[in-house]
């Protein structure tokens, strides 16, 4: 997973390049003896009591706070205040518990590559 800041021309500054929530709860269950597989929903608290809902604390209130920190970091390096896009399956689910005011389009990474291709196959046919 990246967070991208992109200027308000619309160029490409830099990036932080962090796990994923499928990678995070992946790692969890794979490299652990007891944590199962869990389905990605937030529980009712942060605070939980059973395994599978501290899981789903962990990685989707955990998420929601790291994005808000970076966030945070990335406004005081800029000097502004940033517009903030979340994009991909998961974050309709991690926007709800941000602190942060987000945009989410899940499929932006798809509809910006449908324009690229489309601008290349119009530019072909010329």
């Amino acid at each position: 997973t990246t967070a991208s800041v992109i200027d308000k021309n619309g160029c490409f500054i830099g990036c932080s390049i962090l796990c994923g929530v499928k990678t995070a709860l992946n790692a969890l269950s794979s490299k652990t003896a007891q944590l199962p597989q869990i389905d990605i929903t937030a529980p009712k608290n942060a605070i939980c009591t059973n395994t599978i809902d501290c899981m789903r604390s962990g990685t989707v209130y955990g998420t929601a706070a790291m994005i808000d920190g970076l966030v945070k970091r990335f406004e005081k390096e800029l000097g502004e205040k940033a517009t903030v896009i979340i994009t991909g399956g998961l974050g309709g689910v991690i926007a709800k518990h941000c602190e942060t005011q987000a945009i989410v389009d899940k499929n932006l990474i798809i509809d910006g590559l449908r324009l690229i291709y489309d601008k290349n196959t119009q530019e072909k046919g010329k």
